[in-house]
């Protein structure tokens, strides 16, 4: 009997044990090839994109440059494209996979895998666009504090907390994610309160699992805007940010399926309740 997804009354606990098991030995080491071999368009997508931008940057002497206008548009445009698109892209094709396609078989591109690409890119935008906003004003602040303040020591703060802030609301919110790509019912506000007595455990998680990810990710491409576009070391920089980038989304993907499952009882086929 397929269980339906609990919407209103108490949620089931979910035992930090269990979670990290399930994560690690379920998810990300019991399904590691399959994890890889669905990485490889995505790996691809986001390897043309990024040197893409960089060499338009490269070819209009715009390269390194800070603050420029035509820098900004285009670190925007390739965020957007990658985390989005190529993230949105590898997010629903890991969700799909292992929470129905062990039981389906192999993912194809059907009308019903478009229709949850759509969903969870939308769902993804409506959450990356505020944050992105937050970090984006943070930042801001923190080139002027660290120019002009008499203190510039606090400037990390205004990245650090609207950083924080960010991850919060994505903890609470990141189950509409999950349940637009395997395509259960599952509102926003079903996701704040399904996320209510577990916010603390799945920060915990995203911190221990996701953020170190982040940070080594954020030196690489740091370290990639000095090396020439055409040289050895810019590409080896390249590969492994973004591979850093899709085992990030791999990470996030697996944490908020787990918990999800736990905590719903979601399971192909359920119904609303």
């Amino acid at each position: 009997m397929v269980k339906p997804i609990r919407l209103m009354g108490q949620f089931p606990p979910l035992p930090p044990g269990r979670a990290v098991r399930q994560i690690l030995r379920d998810g990300l080491l019991g399904q590691w090839r399959l994890l890889a071999v669905t990485a490889v368009l995505p790996m691809i997508l986001a390897l043309l994109v990024d040197f893409a931008g960089t060499l338009i940057l490269e070819l209009r002497g715009q390269r390194g440059v800070v603050l420029s206008l035509d820098v900004i548009v285009i670190a925007v445009v390739t965020f957007l494209l990658i985390e989005l698109v190529v993230g949105g892209l590898y997010t629903t094709n890991v969700t799909r996979l292992l929470g129905i396609g062990i039981r389906q078989g192999r993912l194809q591109a059907t009308p019903e895998w478009r229709s949850a690409f759509t969903r969870v890119f939308l769902r993804l935008a409506s959450l990356y666009l505020p944050g992105g906003l937050l970090i984006g004003t943070g930042f801001l602040g923190y080139l002027l504090i660290q120019a002009y303040s008499p203190v510039p020591q606090v400037a990390p703060l205004l990245v650090i907390i609207p950083g924080l802030v960010v991850l919060l609301l994505y903890t609470r919110f990141c189950f509409v994610v999950t349940a637009a790509a395997v395509g259960a019912p599952y509102t926003f506000g079903d996701s704040m309160r399904a996320t209510g007595g577990i916010t603390m455990l799945m920060l915990g998680l995203h911190l221990l699992f996701c953020v170190p990810l982040l940070l080594v990710q954020l030196g690489l491409q740091s370290s990639a805007a000095s090396p020439s576009v055409f040289g050895l070391s810019y590409f080896g920089y390249l590969v492994l940010t973004q591979m850093l980038f899709l085992l990030r989304v791999a990470v996030f993907t697996v944490v908020n399926l787990v918990c999800f499952v736990n905590r719903t009882g979601w399971a192909p086929g359920a119904h609303r309740i």
